[in-house]
């Protein structure tokens, strides 16, 4: 016997509902095309022109800006050179560092530690406050006239650790607080959203690999590395977007100038002080900067999209 296919018909749509749907895609739509659609191709197009002071005009230069790109980082007292590097260092730095300590915690305080709920909100606070109040919070730590990480060194006879300069005023110091600063401001935010992960696991899957004898290390390499990959990827992923885009603590600590002069400057913060200090002049060469980041920038996170999908891949429970 044949059982015919039931056949639900479709209920049309109001006009009120599809006046909701309108509105609602209409923000989102015009988010895109006006931020990214127009901003990206209006970015080529002013790479290859060139503003005319006498005439206040644009005027087509072809590949000008990108020979003169070429020429600012080959020229030997090029800041950028340094700043390409400072930039891939931030990137590393946080999938190397920031990330696998975050990891850690996480899972240290996951195990219901005394206090663990206060230590959570404790390496969260930096995550919720302003940048501008956590840079200035920041500094005067290590100021070197009323700092108290300077004034404790100094109690502790270690007074030779301190430039000269200062901690953010001289090359030696300067990029490694930057680094710091990092660490210190990104690490609880990484830990919320690694603890959330962390506790989705099924407790059955934990005390299944307990009664087989796993240690809380080998929990941590067997059990929840591979239960989280996903979030640790998400984390790992992010890093990738700092490579082009990190200035604006390095640009609060240090200021623009210092940052440059003291070899703690990244490509964004070149980019923002060569449009800021040259306005309308410079902005071609920057948008060739931009496009020549993003010629770099889209294989580096293809390449790493796929290293995390072949490493942590994600799993459904």
């Amino acid at each position: 016997m044949k059982v015919g296919k039931i056949y639900r018909k479709k209920r049309k749509k109001t006009f009120g509902e599809i006046v909701f749907i309108c509105v609602m895609l209409a923000i989102p739509v015009t988010h895109f095309c006006l931020f990214w659609v127009y901003i990206n191709i209006d970015s080529i197009r002013l790479s290859f022109q060139s503003f005319d002071m006498n005439s206040g005009a644009w005027r087509y230069v072809g590949f000008m800006n990108y020979r003169t790109f070429w020429q600012e980082l080959t020229k030997a007292e090029s800041v950028l050179p340094k700043s390409i590097l400072n930039s891939f260092s931030v990137f590393l730095w946080n999938d190397l560092v920031i990330v696998p300590i975050s990891v850690i915690c996480a899972y240290v305080l996951s195990k219901k530690l005394f206090f663990a709920s206060g230590f959570k909100v404790i390496f969260f606070l930096p995550a919720i406050i302003s940048v501008t109040v956590l840079t200035l919070v920041f500094s005067f730590m290590f100021d070197s006239t009323l700092g108290p990480v300077p004034i404790l060194l100094d109690k502790l006879g270690l007074s030779s650790w301190i430039p000269f300069e200062g901690f953010f005023a001289s090359g030696k110091t300067a990029w490694g607080m930057i680094l710091f600063y990092g660490l210190w401001s990104g690490i609880g935010y990484d830990i919320v959203l690694v603890t959330g992960a962390i506790t989705r696991i099924p407790e059955d899957i934990v005390e299944a690999g307990r009664i087989d004898g796993l240690t809380s290390i080998k929990e941590f390499f067997y059990i929840t590395i591979p239960m989280i990959g996903s979030t640790i990827g998400t984390l790992l992923m992010l890093g990738t977007t700092v490579i082009f885009s990190y200035f604006l603590p390095v640009r609060l600590i240090l200021g623009g100038d210092n940052a440059n002069s003291v070899g703690a400057g990244t490509i964004a913060l070149y980019i923002v002080t060569n449009v800021r200090d040259a306005g309308t002049v410079q902005m071609p060469l920057g948008a060739a900067f931009g496009i020549i980041c993003a010629i770099i920038g889209t294989p580096i996170v293809f390449i790493c999209r796929k290293l995390i999908d072949r490493f942590l891949p994600a799993y459904e429970y």
